[in-house]
């Protein structure tokens, strides 16, 4: 897949490296052409970014409605404008690459859920960090036994959305912070309808934040 052929409207995932500091942002594409995408104006804690530093990496993610997740490396990003408005323009060169489905969109988070084991309904709380339609990343105060990892019960609730979802997943990976928490990434086993209808939602509602956001700096 030609990173051109990302449809309007899409929204995707930016992970930038420089030396040992990394972060990731999300865009939605406004137009595009051969080589590239227009995007809305890309920010990090709401300060938009300036890529002009040849010492970066920048990954390009997307996923398409099929849930297969696509990857571009070798991209670069600069400030242009599309139709008079400031957006970013990513090009690269190279044709995608298949990619798990850690590089779909994920949507940043501090929401506290419990997690469950299966086998002695042993609770731990936890706080949800990020989440997208197939998985999790979340931080708890007590280390998890490998043994409770496959599978395991989240218990995600958003009561201004009058939401309750009780998902089953695996861990896939742990690792402790500086902090003492513990971090883990998980694989949804079974996401259902009424899950990846919040999420896509959630999606929805940043691809018109980012659009006012582009109006307004016209």
């Amino acid at each position: 897949m030609k990173v051109g052929e990302i449809p309007v409207n899409s929204t995707i995932q930016i992970r930038v490296s420089r030396g040992d500091k990394k972060f990731e942002c999300m865009g939605v594409v406004v137009a595009r052409r051969d080589d590239g995408l227009y995007l809305t104006p890309l920010k990090h804690n709401g300060q938009t970014i300036d890529f002009s530093s040849d010492k970066i990496q920048i990954l390009l993610f997307y996923v398409n409605p099929e849930r297969q997740a696509f990857g571009w490396s070798g991209c670069r990003i600069r400030k242009d404008t599309y139709q008079g408005k400031l957006c970013h323009l990513l090009t690269t060169k190279r044709d995608s690459v298949r990619v798990n489905r850690r590089g779909e969109p994920r949507i940043r988070t501090e929401l506290p859920a419990i997690v469950r084991s299966v086998y002695d309904d042993k609770e731990y709380d936890i706080v949800i960090r990020n989440y997208s339609e197939n998985g999790l990343g979340f931080v708890c105060a007590n280390r998890i036994p490998e043994r409770e990892w496959t599978p395991i019960t989240v218990v995600y609730e958003d009561k201004l959305q009058n939401l309750y979802i009780s998902m089953r997943v695996n861990i896939l990976r742990e690792m402790q912070l500086p902090s003492g928490l513990y971090r883990y990434g998980v694989n949804i086993l079974q996401p259902d309808e009424n899950w990846i209808s919040y999420v896509t939602s959630k999606l929805d509602k940043f691809r018109s934040q980012t659009q006012e956001m582009s109006e307004d700096e016209e």
